[in-house]
């Protein structure tokens, strides 16, 4: 399937637009998507390489994937979110979307979904989170497009994706921090421990930090993928305290430490983490 593109507008065009919306409105929901709708569009849309996960497709045969995104399809008329110009093509396609029929698609989205799409593979960087429970793994992608606008991706163990336009680098951290600490256990600053980058595993990083590590309820990641390789954070989050450890780049010989903090100076990791630039 190939989406037809509307009149040209640049890039930064659109961010200036966006920026200007958010400072006069504040952030605010643009819309939600199951991973099969994602697939659709993104399979639609020339250069779109997302990094993003699809827990809900990732089980699938070959043959289910090919009937729910059939489904997903329609599912995307039906909401509006996209007009097909020529019907025709259309049927073919709900009939079986297949290797061998090559279908050309002339795709309209709808002004939230164009957007969506355009942040999501148009990021100056992304910072990628994992939040690991008992109860499984869902996970948030902040798409950076300066300080003033960022599009943040919620995606569920179940496969449905939320997108929201975030007003500020502060706005997106706070999020950021809610996630990896739910319980708000994060309270106090500790005293910075250096690690060996070359022995990281849990008999060598001191007994406090095992002690959370072997403890903890709610593990975060947060890697920051941009041109040049970012910094990552660990937060491990027990129900009395939350740790992280930082890792200022990856494969340094130095620049590795752990403590316990507490909410602010995990707010203000992140944000640091948002506002990298190499």
């Amino acid at each position: 399937m190939q989406q037809q593109d509307g009149p040209d507008v640049t890039l930064e065009a659109v961010r200036l637009s966006l920026g200007q919306a958010l400072a006069e409105g504040g952030s605010r929901l643009l819309l939600r998507l199951t991973d099969e709708e994602l697939a659709v569009l993104t399979s639609a849309a020339e250069g779109d390489r997302s990094i993003a996960a699809s827990p809900h497709l990732e089980g699938m045969s070959a043959q289910e994937r090919e009937w729910v995104l059939a489904t997903a399809l329609r599912s995307l008329v039906s909401r509006d979110l996209i007009e097909i110009a020529n019907t025709a093509e259309l049927d073919t396609a709900l009939k079986g979307l297949n290797e061998s029929a090559q279908v050309e698609i002339d795709m309209r989205l709808s002004p939230d979904l164009d957007t969506a799409l355009t942040l999501r593979k148009t990021a100056e960087r992304i910072l990628t989170l994992e939040q690991t429970t008992s109860a499984g793994t869902s996970y948030v992608y902040f798409y950076v497009h300066g300080s003033h606008l960022l599009l943040v991706e919620e995606v569920t163990g179940g496969g449905m994706h939320t997108f929201t336009l975030v007003v500020s680098v502060p706005e997106a951290a706070e999020m950021a921090r809610r996630l990896v600490d739910p319980n708000g256990v994060a309270d106090v600053d500790g005293p910075t421990m250096e690690l060996d980058p070359r022995a990281l595993e849990a008999e060598f990083v001191g007994q406090p930090l095992k002690n959370v590590i072997e403890n903890a309820l709610v593990v975060g990641q947060l890697i920051l993928v941009a041109r040049v390789p970012g910094p990552l954070l660990m937060t491990y989050a027990t129900a009395e305290e939350l740790w992280m450890v930082n890792v200022d780049a990856p494969r340094a010989p130095t620049g590795v430490t752990a403590r316990s903090v507490g909410q602010q100076a995990l707010v203000d990791r992140i944000a640091e983490m948002l506002e990298f630039s190499a």
